[in-house]
């Protein structure tokens, strides 16, 4: 999937330019991936909901990897889901921090090199 992801933007005149009041533009470059969120989300011990073919599992992340996440919950229950079956994954918690751009700044223009 090539799209930017949500709270970002590539530039441009998509209504979602920072410049026509849409959404807010951040400087930090960091891929916010499932597995991030994942790893974030055992390292603070908060609860996650995991979509896997159509449903929800929630619990708190007891290990991640590569390959796979043990979720468990409070029903002395857990569940092993293979990384290749998760679809989305909820994180109970605000997320990571970012810094917004300052409002002078504005992205570079379609075509420009660095």
């Amino acid at each position: 999937m090539a799209a930017a992801p949500a709270g970002r933007h590539s530039g441009g005149t998509d209504p979602g330019d920072n410049r026509t009041g849409g959404v807010e533009m951040y400087s930090d470059s960091v891929l916010y991936t499932i597995g991030t969120a994942l790893n974030r989300a055992q390292d603070s011990g908060v609860a996650v909901q995991i979509l896997v073919e159509g449903q929800w599992l929630q619990g708190q992340v007891a290990a991640v990897d590569g390959h796979g996440v043990v979720l468990h919950s409070e029903d002395f229950e857990h569940a092993v889901i293979r990384m290749g079956s998760v679809s989305a994954v909820r994180v109970f918690a605000p997320p990571p921090n970012r810094s917004p751009i300052t409002s002078g700044a504005h992205p570079m223009p379609a075509g420009a090199s660095s």
